[in-house]
């Protein structure tokens, strides 16, 4: 299976540093899935990463599990016209910051029903529940690739 993660970018932040780190390990423990990112800005990348890396732009021929990790790339991946299972992996409660206190905006990614939410934590499911009313799929903990697996393997079924 394709498996493709959907972030700003790969500069140094601690999504980018856990999420290289577990996809090169699942690179190369994995020989029957493929991994990739896809990203809306070229920046350089905090680790080397061993799976392609990609713009978005190149989204719409992608097949397979789709990863959204913020609003903003939620929503690009809801938009997009591939034929992929797309899941929002809830990395950080956005809307409890002061860029993103648009609740439209924000609300229009939480109750897409195209996408499957996936929570960093339990106290992120709990928030998530209350402020979308929607459960969540699972919980994976800083980008684990073997539980996000577990999950998409899951839902896809």
């Amino acid at each position: 299976m394709n498996i493709g993660v959907v972030v700003e970018d790969l500069g140094a932040s601690h999504l980018s540093y856990v999420l290289i780190k577990s996809m090169n390990r699942m690179s190369e423990e994995d020989s029957e899935n493929d991994y990739s990112i896809f990203i809306e800005n070229i920046t350089p990348h905090v680790l080397p990463p061993r799976f392609a890396v990609m713009n978005t732009t190149e989204l719409p021929y992608f097949k397979g599990a789709l990863i959204a990790t913020n609003v903003s790339t939620c929503l690009t991946v809801s938009l997009s016209i591939s034929n992929s299972k797309k899941f929002f992996y809830v990395w950080d409660l956005e809307w409890l910051r002061h860029m993103g206190k648009n609740y439209e905006y924000n609300i229009k990614a939480y109750t897409n029903k195209s996408m499957s939410i996936i929570a960093r934590s339990g106290s992120h499911a709990d928030a998530i529940k209350n402020y979308c009313n929607r459960e969540v799929a699972g919980i994976v903990e800083d980008f684990n690739m073997t539980q996000m697996m577990e999950i998409i393997n899951n839902e896809i079924r």
